[in-house]
């Protein structure tokens, strides 16, 4: 009796378990290709659609009449077959169920709003996967002990090993149901077809671009309690100070500390390029920002030149900042094109903000 417990109940315990991993290796963010997919591609072709099966059909597929019966009495004596599914259309089934649960779980936390982010979809797709075999268990335990489909016991895979060299040894006995040929056949479509699935789940996990490290800078203005990327300041005055904010994003997945390094650059634009005759810094200021937050470095820009399409410029840096700060050793770059007056009134001509990094200046 035990051993028939652990049989219906084995395939569930190793699609929880299995379920379990899988989601582990994706919230822990486990890298290495080989770890990741032998963990998370059975989550994607394998559990979630074996657990819908397991609970639509929980009866095992015992022998009948028919299948022993010889042709010309099955023909005129047709018994009726149980609902129970053959392991190896089982398999195939829960490849292409699983897919589809796993693209509709996709859909719906973009839906909601989640976006199609790995952990969130894996959270879905793990809770579908409980879910459906917690029915399976309960509906497997309604139906009489040897009526339950579970996990195959030994003695029926070695039966299908000895009819397969049966069949082999008389290939002509009408007793034989399958020709060696066609056994061969039919597990190299199920094989094929597991593996094809397999690798479109392989590649769903190898081509999942992992969330990157990085940080937004760009120039915002602020309007009461908000900020606005707009409004900037057009009129610049040599000596007169002028708030300017800069915005920085930090998704570096860690608090990090920043420095910004402010220049006012004169240009010689030629046929050839742009190219900085002339820079002068302004200030250096640094700002510790904590994960997904944002920090709002305000500055009172003095210009100590005068000049027309002169050009404000921050270099911002993960820790300190180089004696000589350009475009080429900075992290993120922000500029503004701007004319300062001479002490009066000259309009400002501003150029529009750019976040690029490692441009020619």
């Amino acid at each position: 009796m035990k051993s028939s417990t652990r049989r219906w109940t084995l395939d569930v315990l190793l699609v929880v378990a299995g379920s379990i991993a899988a989601l582990a290796v994706v919230m822990l963010g486990l890298s290495g290709s080989v770890v990741r997919s032998l963990f998370v591609v059975p989550l994607i072709v394998l559990y979630p659609g074996y657990a819908l099966l397991a609970a639509v059909f929980p009866e095992r597929r015992s022998d009948v009449e028919s299948d022993t019966m010889s042709d010309e009495s099955a023909l005129t004596r047709p018994t009726r077959h149980t609902a129970g599914l053959l392991y190896s259309v089982r398999l195939v089934l829960s490849a292409a169920l699983s897919l589809a649960l796993v693209a509709g779980v996709a859909l719906v936390t973009n839906l909601v709003g989640q976006g199609f982010d790995a952990s969130i979809v894996a959270l879905g797709v793990f809770g579908v996967t409980i879910l459906f075999t917690a029915v399976a268990v309960a509906r497997r335990m309604l139906l009489p002990p040897d009526a339950r489909a579970g996990a195959p016991p030994l003695s029926t895979v070695l039966g299908s090993v000895a009819s397969t060299a049966g069949a082999v040894t008389s290939p002509l006995s009408s007793e034989s149901r399958s020709s060696p040929v066609s056994l061969a056949v039919n597990l190299l479509v199920v094989v094929s077809v597991v593996a094809f699935l397999s690798s479109v789940g392989f590649a769903m996990v190898e081509t999942q671009a992992p969330e990157s490290d990085f940080t937004e800078a760009y120039l915002v203005t602020q309007n009461g309690s908000d900020y606005e990327a707009s409004g900037y300041p057009q009129q610049l005055s040599r000596g007169e100070p002028v708030p300017v904010t800069l915005a920085l994003e930090n998704h570096e997945h860690e608090s990090t500390t920043y420095t910004v390094v402010t220049e006012l650059q004169r240009l010689d634009r030629t046929p050839n390029g742009t190219r900085v005759v002339e820079e002068r810094e302004l200030d250096r200021t640094r700002a510790s920002v904590g994960d997904n937050e944002t920090a709002y470095v305000q500055q009172d820009v003095r210009p100590t030149m005068s000049g027309e399409s002169l050009r404000l410029v921050y270099h911002v840096y993960k820790g300190d900042a180089p004696e000589d700060a350009n475009r080429e050793n900075s992290y993120r770059t922000v500029q503004l094109v701007v004319s300062v007056g001479d002490g009066g009134g000259d309009a400002a001509q501003l150029g529009r903000p750019d976040s690029i990094r490692g441009a020619a200046a």
